[in-house]
């Protein structure tokens, strides 16, 4: 007998609230940039698959990293208001949640953009000159993971987790 939806949402959101837990586990221990935000990314995937089972099933959840641009910004929209007083989600915000939303998905090595991106948080990877590039040893450039945007978005995701992990 197969698993219903409903598990299979609870468990990743579980899943992603274990990965937000790490994270914090990496910032407290001043770990390297590229486990915190590859921990980050994880979470963000987790909530996501945890979503789109609710929405349609997870017989329709693509075994892929490439559909956090689309999602996150969505799951944002339907639990902003409970991180901020009921608001609606002013433009501005979601188009920063887009962009890192892209930026966080472009930290799994499969959505290298058509080649176009090869930095990622996990393997090394060759610049445009090709050296070398480390991820513990890369500054992430477009991601600072302690900025107020970054602990927003966490916060919605781990809003997010919690409701779907019920």
């Amino acid at each position: 007998m197969a698993a219903a939806d409903d598990q299979w949402a609870r468990g990743y959101a579980l899943q992603a609230l274990s990965g937000l837990g790490a994270r914090e586990a990496l910032v407290n221990a001043n770990a390297e940039k590229c486990h915190r935000l590859h921990f980050l990314q994880m979470a963000v995937e987790k909530v996501c698959k945890a979503h789109l089972t609710v929405a349609s099933g997870h017989n329709h959840v693509r075994k892929t990293h490439a559909y956090m641009m689309g999602t996150f910004p969505v799951i944002a929209r339907q639990f902003y208001g409970k991180l901020n007083d009921g608001n609606k989600i002013r433009g501005w915000e979601l188009s920063e949640i887009r962009r890192l939303a892209r930026e966080i998905q472009l930290l799994a090595p499969a959505c290298n953009e058509g080649d176009f991106r090869e930095d990622n948080s996990e393997y090394p990877w060759a610049d445009a000159s090709g050296n070398v590039c480390i991820p513990c040893e890369y500054s992430f450039p477009n991601l600072d993971d302690g900025n107020r945007a970054i602990i927003r978005l966490i916060h919605l995701i781990r809003i997010a987790a919690e409701s779907y992990g019920q």
